[in-house]
């Protein structure tokens, strides 16, 4: 579909009255109209109709100031902010000889300001950080000047992307990337920006357009959190089972290298945060003599969290791989070079991001990236520790196959947890656990970062995290809660618990935690209503069982003692 053709898509939409369930104020120091029709049209492709607010020109710290001004009225959800560097440094000289720090200045001030009202407003900032300027009057050896255009870009945009990266409720965007890729020529329109200041070209709009866009859903969605990948013709050229063991291609140069290359970037996942599995038709022994007989291979045995090799559908093995390892297939990627195997999998499992491997696995990787599939937001300190708890888990696991019963394992595990009150370092977790749990969940009520932030102010609440770890390993923060208090009894208004961890007691120890808490403020009353959700059947059983029989009404919650199992590292219940 033509560009001409996706703004007739939107002004369509726009028309129909379809009701928005995202509003979008935009800021900008251009004219930013050409934005909202390919942002707004690629949200409506992912299942958000957008209603859109173009801000005052030039105007973003005057609007970001004040309460009263027309963009806050408008109760943006969603603000972006997009500067030019040309706009900013208006009226000064163009770096060249003095000092970068009045250059930098002027967009650390509308950073500042527009970070300040969006947390105000409640709403998710999305900043654009401003391209490279194009306007050099050394030319060619401006690259040569510590203080020319190039050094104070530079200085700016890392100076913007200090400030606000990682920082709670806020996407960046580069829009250098953008005209790094289509070129200058492609990317600048002079004559509208004299005319209208439109700067940039209809591809450039449509392309940033396409990235905000992903990105608001990337941060609203489950991220992928395991690959899959086949063997023969994916992690090294030919098939093991014909060419043998030394015959499979790991050479130096060439394909081998490109293979060697591609397991190195699956590496590069893992240490992100994903996990990685093998799922192939072949000899397992063959598959696994690779594994250990082949020191060219940058994957090791250690590094695959599950295998499936034999003949069964890659679907049905996909389908042990997510029950082994407590994951739902919606938050797979399954790599394979056969067509087949592809459309099999894509026909039995729609939820499996699939991605064929390509003929020439020189770019492998290329294609990978351009998927979409594996982009992500920065990883927690959760993600980070995902593979090696799953190293872990697999110990737990040999664990349990050698004890008699249930008590006798969870005891051997030497379980010990923490209750504490969520910290600014902690927010990231406490917003994905809310968000992102669905099976030990009172009511799947979701709250964003702003929103938690504000509980976590508020003394008629009680936030509560819970760490913990066995002999095995460190699980780290696992579930969270609120208790909203309302003077002598309480309603808990928030329990989530990471399924890595059901059956251990640590619900139990969550809730009496809680109970002692609300006893040293002379609350003996804790009441729950449990809501019924597709997928929330474990957290409406175990609420059953102390209480809370009934979905959907407010039930007392029967008092849980500490499981004697687990050793105490909460300083309230010590002393």
């Amino acid at each position: 579909m033509s560009l001409f053709q996706l703004r007739l898509q939107w002004q369509k939409i726009k028309k129909s009255g379809k009701p928005a369930n995202v509003k979008i104020a935009y800021l900008s120091t251009f004219t930013i109209n050409p934005l909202e029709p390919y942002l707004g049209i690629t949200l409506e492709q992912s299942g958000l109709t957008s209603e859109g607010f173009i801000s005052p020109y030039n105007q973003v710290i005057q609007e970001c100031l004040t309460d009263s001004s027309i963009t806050a009225r408008f109760q943006p959800d969603i603000m972006v902010v997009w500067p030019s560097l040309e706009d900013l440094w208006a009226g000064q000289q163009l770096p060249m000889v003095d000092g970068l720090d009045s250059y930098v200045k002027e967009a650390v001030d509308m950073a500042d300001a527009a970070l300040e009202a969006s947390r105000r407003w409640q709403s998710t900032l999305v900043y654009v950080l401003p391209a490279v300027s194009e306007r050099r009057p050394l030319g060619v050896g401006d690259a040569n000047n510590v203080t020319g255009v190039f050094a104070a870009a530079t200085a700016v945009r890392e100076e913007l992307r200090r400030k606000l990266a990682r920082k709670l409720g806020v996407l960046l965007v580069d829009a250098e990337e953008m005209v790094r890729h289509f070129g200058y020529a492609n990317s600048y329109n002079e004559q509208l920006y004299f005319l209208a200041r439109i700067p940039y070209t209809e591809e450039v709009f449509h392309a940033v357009g396409r990235s905000i866009a992903q990105l608001i859903v990337l941060s609203k969605s489950f991220p992928r959190k395991l690959i899959a990948v086949d063997a023969d013709n994916t992690l090294w050229g030919g098939v093991v089972g014909e060419d043998g063991v030394d015959g499979i291609d790991l050479t130096d140069n060439g394909k081998g290298e490109a293979f060697k290359n591609f397991q190195n970037y699956l590496l590069e996942l893992r240490r992100a945060g994903m996990l990685i599995a093998v799922c192939s038709k072949n000899a397992h022994e063959d598959v696994v003599e690779v594994f250990e007989k082949r020191r060219e291979m940058r994957l090791k045995k250690e590094h695959i969290a599950s295998w499936r090799v034999g003949w069964q559908p890659k679907s049905e093995s996909l389908r042990q791989i997510a029950e082994e390892l407590g994951l739902g297939l919606n938050s797979f990627v399954f790599i394979d070079d056969n067509p087949v195997e592809i459309a099999e999998v894509q026909a039995a499992l729609p939820e499996v991001a699939c991605i064929q491997m390509p003929t020439d696995p020189s770019t492998a990787i290329r294609v990978l990236q351009q998927s979409g599939a594996l982009d992500r937001l920065p990883p927690t300190v959760e993600d980070l520790g995902r593979a090696a708890y799953y190293e872990q888990e697999s110990k737990r696991r040999e664990a349990a196959n050698h004890t008699i019963a249930p008590e006798e394992y969870r005891a051997g595990l030497g379980i010990s947890a923490r209750l504490f009150a969520p910290e600014a370092a902690d927010m990231a977790r406490f917003t994905q656990l809310v968000n992102k749990t669905n099976q030990f969940n009172l009511n799947c009520r979701r709250r964003n970062e702003s929103e938690l932030m504000e509980i976590c102010k508020d003394s008629t609440y009680i936030p509560l995290l819970c760490e913990c770890k066995d002999r095995f390993g460190d699980y780290g923060i696992v579930g969270a809660l609120i208790v909203k208090l309302e003077g002598s009894s309480a309603e808990l208004d928030t329990f989530v618990l990471s399924c890595r961890v059901l059956g251990r007691g640590i619900e139990e120890a969550m809730l009496a935690a809680t109970f002692e808490r609300l006893a040293d403020r002379g609350v003996s009353r804790l009441q729950a209503a449990v809501e019924q959700h597709p997928r929330n059947e474990p957290a409406r059983e175990f609420f059953a069982t102390i209480g809370c029989h009934t979905v959907d009404s407010l039930c007392e919650i029967a008092n849980v003692e500490w499981p004697a199992y687990i050793a105490c590292e909460d300083e309230v219940l010590v002393s």
